[in-house]
């Protein structure tokens, strides 16, 4: 595991490096977590909006056009199903 420090400004602010923001997807205005162990001090990020993290999950997976290609042809045997029983 690799050392990485930073140092407290005067106001009490801690740079958070920038590798560990892009791997635990901390952004600006992500709140911290500061929990006080035996060994030290915990921060951990908080978990964002379930809905707003996964928005843009699947893109590009074609899954989208998946789906409106299978209700199309849903719509297109329920429309032969209506006709044979008129």
């Amino acid at each position: 595991m690799e050392t990485i420090s930073s140092k407290v400004t005067s106001k009490g602010q801690v740079v958070i490096p920038k590798r560990l923001r892009e791997k635990y997807r901390i952004r600006s205005a992500t709140a911290i977590r500061w929990i006080e162990k035996d060994q030290g001090i915990l921060m951990v990020p908080e978990s964002e909006d379930p809905i707003v993290a996964a928005r843009g999950m699947l893109k590009g997976s074609g899954i989208l056009k998946a789906y409106l290609k299978e209700k199309r042809h849903e719509k297109q045997r329920e429309n032969k199903r209506v006709a044979r029983n008129k």
